[in-house]
């Protein structure tokens, strides 16, 4: 039997959100598409200690598929100018596909979502405009963009053993585990790094590394 509205409302712990976050409401939308709109008001504290406490207007479209369907979030309040890390259809870039996957993955809520990916966005907006950097630093576009990442999330000593790293996490683990390690340890997977990647394997599964591996393999 198909998921009603109001269960996936309530997996998706929607009340929650409303709760935590009373400026946006559900917006009339047709499809199976959830709509929200409204004043986001938040109040953060970065790596070095500055706080910053702001709101924006924006609007949040969850497809029927989340947590796997990644929300898309608009700014609407016209503060956010199109250079500053969007999407195309002016949608705000929440961050590297992978990353974005494992707080879903770990927090499969609506709020979760905005507290751990939408708020950090608009934090680091409003951090540039008042100190013109970005509070957790940068990643670079495209590739490049990918290999730094997943060079920062392996822990990995350059983006070339990064690449290797997610392909042994797209591979079977009985398999991966005899391969040496890309840390440069001079020992097999299985006795190094391999808790790490079967923690991420488990977490998001071998085909979408796969998909990354591809990704990041683009002309080479």
């Amino acid at each position: 039997m198909a998921e009603s509205a109001s269960d996936r409302f309530a997996r998706w712990r929607l009340q929650d959100l409303l709760l935590r976050h009373s400026g946006l409401r559900i917006m009339p939308n047709s499809g199976d598409d959830l709509l929200l709109a409204g004043d986001l008001p938040f109040r953060a504290t970065g790596p070095d200690g500055r706080t910053v406490e702001d709101c924006y207007a924006i609007e949040i479209r969850v497809q029927s598929t989340f947590p796997r369907g990644i929300p898309t979030v608009r700014e609407t309040g016209g503060r956010i100018a199109p250079a500053f890390h969007k999407l195309e259809g002016d949608l705000l870039c929440l961050g590297a596909r992978t990353e974005i996957q494992i707080q879903l993955a770990t927090a499969p809520t609506l709020l979760g979502f905005v507290d751990r990916l939408v708020i950090p966005y608009l934090f680091g907006h409003s951090y540039h405009e008042a100190h013109g950097v970005m509070p957790f630093g940068e990643l670079e576009h495209g590739r490049d963009g990918l290999l730094q990442y997943f060079a920062s999330l392996f822990r990995a000593p350059s983006r070339a053993a990064a690449r290797v790293f997610v392909h042994l996490t797209s591979l079977r683990r009985r398999v991966a585990n005899k391969e040496p390690c890309p840390c440069g340890s001079h020992r097999r997977l299985g006795r190094c790094h391999n808790r790490q990647v079967n923690r991420l394997r488990k977490l998001l599964g071998r085909s979408w590394f796969r998909g990354e591996f591809n990704a990041i393999a683009t002309d080479e």
